[in-house]
């Protein structure tokens, strides 16, 4: 068995409907392949999204002419459409279905009868005759053994045609919601139901009943510059930017793309595999670095490299005179009596405590000098390290010397001593610290604003953190914190995130806004990242 009814219930479904589909679901995955930690996890994320946490197996379409409006702004210029429309779900199937996937024209009646079924809402007259031929049942004529006994082979039949295993494999929340969606409606609550079914399977020991995925990585070639953008799309544009890869990084090529000289790669950043696209001219043929003692090392499965755990460290805690408004004392972590924490660990209590953390620093304020600009000196790290410190996450405000780590290393005992075991980090060395030892301290990189911006809206710690070229001058580092009513990211008409809604100290101290460029890819820094921890 993969998973149990808890799982299923944990994620929300009522302990009925968990019964009523557990041992379907366990056979349909062992039989298709969708056996492993990320593609279960993967699966039940969008099979709760789109049936409503196993309460619906046909769409709902009784819509609103404000539902209408925004759910199929194509299909529904005006509002005297939409209101034309409004609670009538037969004429808004007809409407928005008729005369494509397969059906006749509208007013054949085919947009309803082929409406979506199944926990993962299969729609279309071409769909259900691709799923007949599947399952050797005639939905065509009775497409409402879809909905019912056959629920759950559709939402498998769809999975297995879209190969989302092998996006399930990379952890590519967005593609699988797009496959699935053909946009990104949703996409929030498909993430936390990810997270939910994620956490479910550690907490109930399911993760180690089966065999984990193996890694999909096998590097082929390496970088041959002393840094290699990877991006999401063939154009060099600063949207398209993921994460810069640095001389030697290994990567494995998987095929061209449409745009000739570019190539669709997999990388392993930070412990976990992420695609994308690079120009080719720019990789060179990968082959075995050889061991110290002999013989060839294989890269094909990373193997985890064990070190010593490292003690987090901060100056003296909970001293009364490091507060907001003293211009001095950065050091030290705030000392506030009534300083907030996170409220919750995940979902709105966790936004919300978040949310009361940036209105308690309130960055922007003249007479909190803790974070404002002088004398040429700027404090988005102070403001960064607050926040992450307030909200639980680990982000040290001063980290160990060299000399410190290596007495750590050997197990001896090391006080904390200012300047000479302990140093101070500015945002150079916050990026270098987070991509050495974050993750090490639950922090996990992302290379997607979507998904960053998700995070941070389920309550997690979020921030964009990036490099100088010229290391005598400062980085940058900005927290990106949950969305509220009025107070938003830049969204696509899709639903992606073009720019987050972004928290900073810095030359302007903004409390909560949004960038006007994607200013981590200016050509001042040298590299970025963007990093979450729940």
């Amino acid at each position: 068995m993969l998973i149990t009814r808890e799982v299923l219930t944990r994620m929300g479904a009522t302990s009925a409907n968990a019964d009523r589909y557990v041992d379907a679901l366990n056979a349909a995955m062992v039989a298709h392949a969708v056996d492993t930690v990320p593609r279960i996890a993967h699966f039940l994320a969008q099979v709760m999204h789109e049936s409503g946490c196993l309460r619906l197996t046909v769409e709902n379409l009784n819509y609103s002419a404000d539902g209408l409006l925004k759910v199929f702004p194509r299909y529904f210029g005006t509002r005297a459409e939409a209101e034309a429309c409004a609670r009538k779900p037969e004429k808004i199937a007809c409407k928005v279905y008729g005369g494509r996937m397969g059906n006749g024209a509208e007013a054949s009646g085919d947009g309803w009868r082929y409406r979506g079924r199944g926990l993962i809402q299969l729609t279309g007259k071409d769909n259900y005759r691709s799923f007949a031929q599947w399952c050797g049942q005639d939905v065509v004529a009775d497409p409402d053994l879809v909905a019912g006994s056959l629920a759950v082979d559709a939402a498998v039949f769809f999975w297995q045609r879209e190969n989302l295993n092998a996006l399930a494999d990379v952890d590519d929340l967005k593609a699988v919601t797009r496959c699935i969606n053909g946009g990104l409606n949703g996409f929030a609550d498909r993430r936390e139901l990810l997270e939910k079914a994620r956490q479910a399977l550690r907490d109930l020991g399911l993760a180690g009943t089966f065999a984990p995925a193996m890694s999909p990585f096998a590097p082929t070639h390496r970088v041959l510059p002393l840094q290699l953008n990877l991006r999401s799309t063939p154009q060099v544009t600063p949207a398209s930017l993921l994460a810069p890869l640095v001389q030697g990084t290994e990567v494995e090529v998987r095929g061209p793309t449409a745009v000739a000289g570019w190539v669709q790669v997999r990388v392993l950043l930070n412990g976990v595999v992420r695609e994308g696209v690079v120009a080719e001219r720019y990789l060179e043929p990968y082959a075995p670095r050889p061991r110290a003692r002999g013989g060839l090392r294989s890269r094909a499965a990373p193997v985890a490299e064990t070190l010593p755990s490292l003690p987090a460290v901060h100056l003296e805690a909970d001293r009364p005179d490091i507060t907001r408004v003293r211009d001095g004392g950065r050091a030290y972590p705030l000392g506030e009596a009534d300083r907030p924490a996170r409220s919750g660990p995940e979902g709105a209590r966790g936004a919300a405590g978040l949310a009361r953390i940036v209105d308690y620093l309130d960055v922007a304020k003249a007479d909190h000098l803790r974070y404002q600009p002088r004398a040429g000196m700027t404090f988005c790290n102070i403001y960064a390290t607050d926040y992450a410190h307030l909200a639980g996450a680990y982000l040290p405000r001063v980290w160990w010397t060299d000399s410190a780590l290596r007495r750590l290393a050997l197990g001896e005992p090391v006080e904390v001593t200012y300047g000479q075991t302990v140093r101070e980090l500015n945002a150079n060395s916050l990026y270098d610290w987070l991509d050495e030892h974050g993750a090490g301290f639950g922090w996990a990189r992302e290379l997607d604003l979507t998904l960053l911006q998700a995070a941070a809206n389920a309550g997690e710690v979020c921030v964009i953190v990036a490099k100088r070229r010229d290391l005598n001058s400062s980085g940058h580092i900005t927290a990106v914190v949950p969305e509220q009513e009025g107070t938003e990211a830049r969204h696509a008409a899709d639903g992606e995130v073009l720019r987050p809604l972004e928290s900073q100290a810095g030359t302007r101290n903004v409390t909560r806004g949004v960038s006007a460029s994607a200013w981590w890819a200016a050509e001042r820094f040298q590299s970025f990242a963007f990093w979450r921890h729940p």
